[in-house]
């Protein structure tokens, strides 16, 4: 997206004869930044660059950007030098997981609703009658004052609004608490136009990641979103540690960590052709169970057997490759016979396994002990942690197993997260599942 578009844009709400030189310079400030949003696919990633630079522009300490899911506001990226330095674990944190009803009595719902900025210098001289209010709650478990605050709606041509991004206590070259200007409102307020576009179509994508998400857990109902989404952001984070340690160029290691979270989702998305029988069978699989289970590593890979772009590539190789052993003991190794049984032959070995594959490995499995699964209670952390340990070398990479053990301290943040339903919940939906396959087979055999 070239300057001149950016000039174009902008020249709807200022006049160039009014810029000054700083003013310029801010504009081609943004101009760089959102340029750096258009191949970032990944929305966590995604929103964690949007906020970063938004403060940049305006020297903030602090920021949220909250997403608007089903008439409520979620904190989807929050950032906070301040607390960054006294918080050892951001789960730790009052906002950590937390959403707000969208209604004008906040700030921010405020906003959503309105669709128009709104620019508070001292929160505390609000007027009582005023439509909205501060709520001074997080500020008091967090015991962090929000005293000014820039709040910006992120909105497309859509009817609903995307979300809000709120800037928190900009900062001046002293290092002092400052204001915002007007023209803070004016530069962000472009800004945020490009920011939402780049969050819809991130959306988007992820919508459709989401979709196959769901119709796996259909079938297997263990094999959750949040399943998906932990072992995919455990994923993301070991690649991060092992790419910097093995000196990945900088443009290399940043494309992966774009489409890494995304293709990791889909590492079990064969399991759409597995009986579900097979799938929730509380014991073990007989020799022709388990041959039909390990078949979704094949059936998956064929849907991306024509990989036209970078993330079809990625996500092919996951599939295949995260049930293969550093030792050659794995599957689905080189597959030869036919579509329907596969015949699974030697399974790959050490380097030969692609880096994604032996990485999602590693993520995948720990996810499996840390959580319960219709054959095993869930495994403490500890226990979980030795096992993985203990396979370096044979199951797993030991390169990969290194760096899992580098991002350990962020598993249990990982996991509050992205809980799974209800146990209870996942359980009763097997036995339903049971019991409907048990009648359909009555049927099928002409049982009374």
């Amino acid at each position: 997206m070239s300057r001149i578009f950016f000039w174009g844009q902008f020249l709807e709400r200022m006049s160039l004869e009014s810029l000054a030189k700083n003013q310029v310079d801010r504009l081609n400030e943004v101009g760089r930044l959102v340029s750096n949003f258009n191949n970032v696919f990944d929305l966590a990633q995604l929103l964690e660059k949007i906020l970063a630079s938004a403060r940049a522009l305006t020297k903030c300490e602090a920021g949220t950007i909250y997403l608007a899911r089903a008439g409520r506001l979620v904190f989807a990226q929050s950032q906070n030098d301040y607390l960054d330095r006294i918080v050892n674990d951001p789960s730790d944190l009052p906002f950590f997981n937390r959403d707000i009803e969208i209604n004008r009595s906040t700030l921010a719902g405020y906003v959503a609703l309105e669709r128009r900025p709104l620019t508070i210098n001292d929160t505390s001289s609000i007027h009582p009658e005023a439509p909205y209010q501060h709520f001074t709650g997080f500020d008091s478990e967090s015991s962090y004052v929000c005293q000014a605050i820039m709040t910006l709606p992120l909105s497309t041509s859509g009817s609903d609004p995307l979300g809000v991004l709120q800037l928190i206590n900009p900062l001046g070259d002293d290092g002092l608490l400052t204001c915002f200007s007007d023209e803070d409102e004016r530069i962000l307020t472009f800004f945020g136009d490009f920011a939402a576009q780049a969050i819809e179509k991130s959306l988007t994508m992820g919508s459709a990641i989401t979709h196959n998400v769901e119709i796996i857990s259909s079938q297997d109902p263990l094999e959750t979103r949040a399943h998906a989404t932990r072992v995919a952001t455990i994923a993301t984070a070991i690649y991060d540690h092992w790419s910097k340690k093995h000196g990945v160029k900088e443009e290399t290691r940043l494309r992966a960590l774009n489409l890494l979270p995304l293709a990791a989702m889909l590492h079990d998305v064969g399991k759409i052709y597995v009986p579900k029988r097979v799938l929730t069978k509380p014991g073990r699989l007989d020799p022709k169970e388990r041959i039909l289970m390990e078949n979704h590593v094949i059936a998956g890979a064929k849907m991306y057997g024509d990989a036209f772009t970078p993330l079809d590539e990625i996500i092919r190789s996951i599939i295949l490759d995260h049930h293969e052993r550093w030792d050659g003991q794995g599957y689905p190794g080189r597959a030869a016979g036919s579509d329907e049984m596969p015949k699974l032959i030697q399974g790959k070995k050490g380097e030969e396994i692609s880096l994604f594959g032996r990485i999602v490995a590693v993520a995948d499995v720990y996810d499996a002990l840390s959580n319960y699964r219709t054959y095993k209670k869930a495994f403490d952390q500890t226990l979980a942690l030795q096992i993985i340990e203990q396979e370096s070398g044979r199951h797993f990479d030991p390169q990969v197993v290194e760096s899992f053990m580098a991002i350990k301290p962020q598993l249990n943040r990982i996991k509050a997260q992205y809980p799974d339903p209800p146990l209870e919940e996942m359980t009763q939906k097997i036995e339903k599942d049971r019991a409907r396959d048990a009648e359909e087979q009555k049927e099928e055999t002409g049982e009374n």
